[in-house]
């Protein structure tokens, strides 16, 4: 007797990718820190790309860069960001009583400071939503650029090949 297996369905792949998303979401508080490449990060990229949210277009595709998907990252995320090696969350905690360059993304109206080069303080007014939406679009951004760098290279392998 064999046993017949059915695919799963779309549905039941995205409710498995948004469980993912929230299991690797409870260990980034738990933990602190989140890095792209770490078991976590790795975690939540495996689960938006099963996912396929809406508002990142075509992020699975891993021959086309999801530029509509930037665009509207970017007009949510603080100018500058990209540069950043590390991004902190933080509650008010009167930095904008200091020197520190304040940045206000154009659609969400939420104070962040640019410290230094590779650091930028974000100020998280909402809770829990505040901090899913940033780690969901940084996640976002990282799979674009991997992907980019990606295309890029194999562009210029071509050439090299045909040169």
């Amino acid at each position: 007797m064999s046993l017949q297996t059915t695919p799963p369905t779309q549905a039941q792949i995205s409710r498995t990718a948004i469980q993912r998303l929230y299991i690797s979401m409870r260990h980034l508080f738990m933990r602190g820190s989140y890095k792209p490449l770490g078991v976590s990060g790795e975690s939540m990229i495996e689960a938006m790309l099963s996912l396929k949210p809406e508002i990142y277009g075509s992020v699975a595709d891993e021959e086309k860069i999801e530029l509509e998907g930037l665009l509207y990252i970017f007009q949510r995320l603080p100018k500058g960001i990209e540069q950043c090696r590390y991004i902190k969350l933080i509650s008010r905690e009167g930095y904008e009583h200091s020197h520190f360059e304040t940045h206000v993304p154009p659609r969400r109206k939420r104070n962040c400071y640019r410290v230094d080069e590779e650091q930028m303080f974000i100020e998280m007014t909402r809770g829990g939503s505040d901090i899913y939406d940033i780690i969901t679009h940084l996640t976002f951004m990282y799979i674009e650029a991997e992907k980019s760098d990606e295309i890029a290279s194999t562009q210029e392998d071509a050439k090299t090949d045909h040169g």
